[in-house]
């Protein structure tokens, strides 16, 4: 080759080689750019910008504010990898962190530790037993501050409930798009009940003959869903104004002819977020707590926020949260006088699955007393650490008064899943009966880290059953009876053993729902209702990553029913002094039962009760769409109504000169209706 053929390959191989890197360059710094781009996307979905919490910095980036499904996915990715990553450059931490909880490490703690109850300087009584319980009016869902739920109505009594029979009943004209999830608890005031109906209307009615006077339309969401709320700003106002919430993202304010509040956020709505509770109202300040475990407090004229507190103690981590929810939706109660704000708390999740969220999960299933003034948590008790099980403390906590020492002491009720009734002092959360716990097992998945003590409480007795045994296996079914017994090796039960790899668990433990109980405050005596069956739960395995998911199912026996032995459902009355059961009675009946001469075996329900100084027990909510009234004395029905529908919340009572109504929401499935009782 000639020097000048030579030199003319040289120059192109150069210019060649200079379009190839200067493409290479573009290529890998347009990648580059794309992935700072997603990157920086993710940031900013990341990061929330917000200066009106009292308890965090105004800029926070962490995993719990990502919105968008493209950022989870991105997160994943970027989890997925760097466990990859640990998997290969870590081993030896790697490996400590997603092996097998020891069983052998966790045998050598104390099987058994126990907090005493508090004996001295208990909080004092600021309230009379009548603050406790309902007159004529009933102007907050669960009847008032306390959520005692009970009324000192004896119009009607257990003397005379023969004679009780239907004064009216309200019924909307039903469309297709009617909402079937209401479970508000009716308010009354003033000649005027207001309520949510299947329409998603907010509904004044004539509280003596059921004529409708006014009715607001909700666009979105579900009106009300968990309650509402009626204010008056001077007790001699005519008009007063109701509060609720879309359980979507606003707070509503209308007044008591149906008006939305002109100057109340946007026509008498503000944005506040997801939740389906009501607010309560302190001072100058609407306060509500969203499902995403931010207490708010907002302007009570004009709706404008004025601060906010986040709940849950969560490690800000890029990639993922050590947990997520835990969040109060069962109800709020109020002591005004002590400023306290007291509230229970749902589980963590993923429900069954805690891997990707060591530790107790702080504030989760439990009862929390926050102070309004100081803005700070003043005490809680969890009941549940790094609950894997579901078990949320769903209703809402009850303030009332006990004796101890012949003398009253203001205390704070929760009601638990678990059937565990917990009574602890109001100013401080000290217990007013031994709180006992065992050593927990531990779990055979990789990675999951279960507490090690779990509570065992013995008094207050259960009302419920927490645990399935052997002895409680359905002796309906013979043949299904057989077979499991065969099948025993392959289930896993008994609280609280944890849900396992390989086998099936059967868990009972959503014996109290969100209706919660009903509080006689100067007998000191609660009335619940409760479901007694089985679930069951299975682990898998994701494939192609570290993480699990459970799948769920009724435990049932070859006919559909559940398979353990009745009561399905009970009522019961507990004296709080003592915390002995008095009497329980299955509530409910499954009429293709009672045909095969199977009696008492109770159902599950949902809608709570309501009791009364008249000695008799309003309830609802069983399968059998029936309403019933009991003697609270010993638990005898005295009276019942089959309605077209199962009741859908608590049995609200008011008094119209001098007439007393009896108040129940039919909403279960394809209901509809509102009944309304009095005396002939």
């Amino acid at each position: 080759m000639s020097y000048s053929k030579l030199l003319i390959f040289v120059v192109k191989f150069k210019l060649i080689m200079q379009i190839i890197l200067k493409f290479l360059k573009f290529f890998f710094l347009s990648i580059l750019a794309v992935i700072i781009s997603i990157f920086s996307l993710f940031l900013i979905d990341a990061t929330d910008f917000d200066g009106n919490y009292v308890n965090r910095s105004k800029v926070e980036i962490s995993y719990n504010h990502l919105n968008s499904r493209h950022s989870y996915k991105f997160a994943n990715f970027l989890k997925e990898n760097y466990f990859k990553f640990s998997k290969m450059f870590l081993y030896d931490s790697h490996e400590k962190r997603w092996s097998i909880e020891s069983k052998e490490q966790r045998s050598k703690l104390p099987k058994y530790k126990t907090i005493k109850a508090k004996k001295d300087n208990l909080s004092k009584p600021l309230y009379k037993i009548e603050n406790y319980h309902n007159e004529k009016n009933w102007s907050r869902s669960h009847g008032n501050y306390f959520s005692t739920r009970f009324s000192n109505l004896n119009t009607i009594n257990k003397n005379n409930i023969s004679k009780l029979q239907l004064a009216w009943m309200y019924e909307p004209l039903k469309s297709s798009n009617s909402k079937k999830e209401n479970q508000a608890n009716i308010i009354y005031y003033n000649g005027k009940v207001f309520l949510p109906n299947v329409e998603n209307n907010l509904v004044a009615l004539n509280a003596e003959n059921g004529k409708k006077i006014w009715e607001y339309k909700v666009e979105n969401g579900i009106a009300a869903k968990r309650g509402l709320i009626l204010w008056k700003k001077k007790e001699s106002d005519k008009i007063g104004r109701i509060f609720f919430t879309d359980n979507r993202k606003y707070l509503y304010s209308l007044d008591t002819n149906g008006v939305p509040t002109k100057n109340f956020g946007k026509n008498g709505k503000t944005k506040v977020g997801l939740t389906p509770l009501p607010p309560v109202i302190y001072k100058d300040e609407l306060i509500l707590i969203t499902t995403d475990s931010v207490i708010k407090s907002y302007d009570i004229n004009s709706g404008k926020i004025k601060w906010k507190y986040k709940i849950n103690k969560t490690k800000n981590n890029l990639l993922y949260s050590n947990f997520s929810k835990g969040s109060p939706w069962g109800g709020l109660s109020l002591d005004v006088k002590r400023g306290l704000l007291f509230f229970t708390t749902g589980n963590p999740e993923p429900w069954h699955v805690g891997i990707f969220r060591e530790g107790d999960n702080l504030y989760a299933n439990s009862l929390v007393a926050f102070d309004l003034n100081l803005k700070k948590i003043n005490w809680h008790f969890q009941e549940v650490p790094h609950d894997v099980w579901n078990y949320d403390l769903a209703a809402p906590p009850i303030l009332t008064m006990i004796k101890r020492d012949n003398k009253f002491v203001d205390v704070v009720v929760a009601i638990s899943k678990l059937g565990n009734v917990i009574i602890l002092d109001r100013d401080n959360g000290s217990p007013l009966f031994d709180i006992n716990y065992r050593l927990a097992p531990t779990s055979n998945i990789p990675g999951e880290r279960t507490a090690n003590y779990q509570v065992e409480i013995k008094l207050p007795e259960k009302i419920c059953r927490s645990e399935f045994k052997l002895k409680y296996l359905t002796n309906f079914d013979n043949k299904f009876k057989k077979n499991f017994i065969k099948e025993t090796n392959n289930y896993n039960f008994g609280y609280p053993t944890p849900p396992q790899l390989g086998k099936k668990t059967i868990s009972i433990g959503s014996c109290v729902r969100w209706a919660g109980g009903s509080i006689d405050t100067k007998n000191n005596i609660l009335y619940i209702t409760s479901d007694n069956i089985a679930d069951i739960i299975t682990i898998e395995k994701d494939i192609g990553n570290l993480n699990y998911y459970h799948e769920w199912d009724t435990f049932q026996d070859n006919n559909g029913y559940p398979a353990i032995k009745p009561p399905w459902g009970s009522i019961t009355a507990m004296n709080l002094n003592s915390g002995k059961i008095i009497w329980t009675r299955p509530f409910g009946t499954i009429k293709e039962l009672e045909k095969e001469n199977i009696f008492n075996t109770g159902s599950t329900n949902r809608a709570g009760l309501t009791a009364t100084s008249g000695d008799i027990i309003f309830a609802s909510g069983t399968e059998d769409k029936m309403f019933r009234v009991f003697d609270s004395k010993n638990g005898k029905e005295l009276w019942n109504y089959k309605m077209d529908a199962a009741g859908s919340a608590p049995p609200t009572i008011y008094e119209i000169e001098n007439k007393q109504f009896v108040l129940v929401p039919a909403y279960e499935k394809d209901g509809n209706k509102v009944y309304a009782f009095s005396m002939n």
